[in-house]
């Protein structure tokens, strides 16, 4: 064998032992929530920590990383190395409308991040405290009418659709809404139940254990059809206020710069584990919609997120 060939078949062996480790999870992961602990994400993410583990061989450890809406979380996974040992698993709101609201957020859901895949969507409930003497969105209107001071509500973060929610109220009330914000659904969950505010706008999720339990009262949620864990419930849409006709979702993402080998590899771990019966199951039980998706699929359902809400909220002129 020549020198020459020896060199070429070395360096073609390096190239094939390169393509396989760049796709090789070899460190821990961090997969930061960018919301508080006990919120839908964080039972999703807590959910599919042990799982990834397993298939990519590596340890997977959950980590809340709160504040400002969920600017705090997200941008912490924007500025780490693209290595795919940080990781993102967030609901679309944190990255795609946040940005647009806030001047603090110094990151763009498509320039700064790669998504792994999509896991499940989720519809949002607007609910009131157990005591409340507001039986369904009407007589919520009512309230306000007759009580404007109690005219206060929690939300998860500063915008999105649970601020566009308020405001489809508040025309319908004719009285000024104030949204208060927390740092995600699950923090909206107390002071709701106290009565300390009149009404919240959460996940499904967050307000599911709770309603069941007798505590709160669910009046309506989100998206084109009720919800099959919920469906004595009218959508916003059947109890006469429309315009909230979407849902959101969660998913995986990475800093811009992952190697196209590692998010592919990503993805068919995700899209495996989500195949899991049991997983499917606890995902159904919380209760999201199971929507997984591969790396085209994700990016796309960002694009059109981000498209929707740079429309929604284009000031009018």
């Amino acid at each position: 064998m020549t020198p020459l060939r020896h060199v070429v078949i070395a360096a073609a062996l390096a190239c094939i032992a390169a393509g396989a480790s760049a796709q090789d999870f070899k460190q821990p992961i961090k997969v930061i929530v960018p919301f508080a602990a006990g919120g839908a994400t964080d039972q999703l993410a807590r959910l599919l920590a042990p799982r990834l583990a397993k298939e990519l061989g590596t340890a997977v450890q959950v980590s809340n990383r709160v504040g400002a809406s969920g600017q705090v979380g997200t941008a912490a996974v924007k500025s780490a190395a693209a290595d795919g040992s940080t990781l993102l698993l967030a609901p679309d709101q944190a990255l795609v409308v946040v940005p647009l609201i806030s001047p603090t957020a110094n990151y763009d859901a498509l320039r700064d991040f790669i998504p792994l895949g999509q896991v499940a969507r989720y519809q949002w409930a607007f609910s009131v405290p157990a005591n409340s003497p507001a039986k369904n969105l009407a007589g919520y209107v009512d309230l306000l009418r007759a009580r404007p001071q109690d005219a206060n509500y929690g939300i998860p973060g500063k915008g999105g659709l649970p601020e566009v929610i308020g405001a489809v109220i508040e025309r319908k009330a004719g009285v000024p809404l104030q949204a208060t914000p927390y740092s995600g659904s699950s923090a909206v969950m107390p002071p709701l139940v106290a009565g300390e505010i009149s009404a919240g706008v959460t996940g499904e999720p967050e307000a599911l254990a709770l309603s069941r339990e007798g505590k709160i009262r669910i009046l309506a949620v989100s998206g084109g059809s009720r919800s099959p864990v919920l469906p004595d419930v009218p959508t916003f849409e059947e109890a006469g206020f429309a315009g909230i006709n979407v849902n959101s979702f969660h998913a995986f993402y990475a800093p811009k710069g992952l190697p196209q080998p590692m998010a592919e590899k990503f993805n068919a771990t995700l899209r495996t584990i989500l195949k899991d019966d049991d997983v499917k199951r606890q995902i159904r039980e919380m209760p999201l919609l199971l929507d997984p998706t591969d790396l085209e699929g994700a990016r796309r359902e960002l694009a059109k997120s981000q498209d929707y809400w740079v429309k929604a909220l284009k000031p009018s002129k």
